[in-house]
């Protein structure tokens, strides 16, 4: 059994909580099983509905950017390093940058009105594996920003022709385009903050608006997977010992490092060996549905040569091809736990290849 560290009454909580609370996200049958390799940590965050909290209508409630970045810490969840973000062009009428009357004939112009950004974000899950979200993508639309502001201030003014409790922001075009630029400026990272706030919801599998019923309590609680204490010091016994023994290999490396590696060498070498003749090599043969071993022999073979992958994860890589190549036999008493290892490879690896490069598939 993994170990659990919280603060006192929350793992009791957790344990006795029913179907449905909306309090808990946290899964102790999958942390109870969790490998020794990594424990967990149980976090309770304590929130204010009015501050932390956004009435968005309708008696429903979202929670903040900065809320949703505490819950990305006491979860774990890490922005992935290939955001996409490009500008937003539309062709607009300037009319009321120019401020110009709505009567007046429209000025129409192609420009950059926004940022566009498409992010993911990773998690480590109980069972010790990488869960990388889907992409999602977010819109920051400054000309529509602006246009709200500016014909709300017209609405309190009746046109600029009644003074108002607060003097005038707007009411000449050197100001407007002052202020639609000054919202340009930041329209990237207000995107992006979008973006990364609708990741870190579907990993911490928050619900999309609450009712104040459902925030009574004041508080949720999330779970944490990390490393463990003892895993930590095997990887620093390892690299210790690669660094004294000129990088050769060592016990302790092989203990921590070595699963997959030697144990996919071990089972294609007995397989496939110089003489033979290719596996794959094309038979004359009616066409047949590829394996599932076959479409991810596929899968690691489009990833081989990207230039964007290191080289830990191209030497990866040829070991999977390896093993895939050798046509291994599911009723193999290691098949299953292998093909498990060859999965959480493929999610390491797809967390560094660009979205353009990304296969589609449905390993999981």
């Amino acid at each position: 059994m993994s170990k659990i560290f919280a603060e006192k009454g929350v793992l009791e909580y957790c344990q006795e909580a029913k179907p449905g609370n909306k309090t808990v996200y946290v899964n102790m049958d999958a942390i109870n099983e969790l490998p020794d390799q990594f424990e967990v940590v149980l976090t309770e965050l304590r929130f204010d509905i009015k501050q932390d909290f956004t009435d968005v209508g309708s008696g429903n409630f979202m929670p903040t950017a900065a809320f949703m970045y505490r819950v990305a810490e006491a979860t774990g969840i890490s922005g992935g390093d290939n955001s996409i973000t490009e500008p937003v062009i539309e062709e607009v009428d300037v009319n009321p940058m120019l401020f110009k009357s709505a009567e007046t004939d429209p000025t129409f112009r192609k420009m950059i009105v926004g940022r566009k950004v498409k992010k993911f974000s990773t998690l480590l899950q109980e069972d010790g594996t990488l869960r990388r979200s889907s992409p999602c993508t977010s819109i920051f639309n400054v000309w529509e920003r602006c246009l709200e502001l500016w014909t709300k201030e017209e609405m309190y003014t009746e046109g600029y022709t009644k003074k108002s409790q607060y003097p005038p922001k707007y009411d000449n075009t050197f100001k407007r385009r002052a202020h639609f630029n000054a919202e340009m400026k930041f329209a990237h990272a207000k995107a992006e903050t979008k973006a990364h706030g609708k990741t870190i919801r579907e990993l911490a599998g928050l619900m999309t608006g609450y009712k104040a019923a459902d925030l009574a309590e004041g508080k949720f609680i999330f779970s944490k997977v990390r490393k463990s204490q003892e895993s930590l010091k095997l990887e620093q016994a390892a690299n210790l010992n690669r660094i004294s023994g000129g990088g050769e290999p060592s016990p302790a490396g092989t203990l921590l490092f070595g699963e997959i590696e030697d144990e996919l060498d071990e089972v294609a070498e007995g397989i496939i060996h110089a003489d033979d003749p290719d596996p794959f090599e094309p038979e004359d043969v009616t066409p047949t549905e590829p394996t599932d071993e076959e479409k991810l022999l596929g899968i690691f073979q489009s990833y081989e040569h990207l230039a964007e992958l290191t080289p830990e994860n191209k030497t990866k890589i040829e070991k999977c091809i390896k093993w895939l190549k050798s046509k291994p036999d599911q009723k193999n008493e290691n098949y299953s736990r292998l093909w498990k290892k060859i999965l959480a490879s493929l999610d390491t690896i797809e967390l560094n290849v660009d979205f353009d490069n990304k296969v589609e598939h449905d390993f999981k």
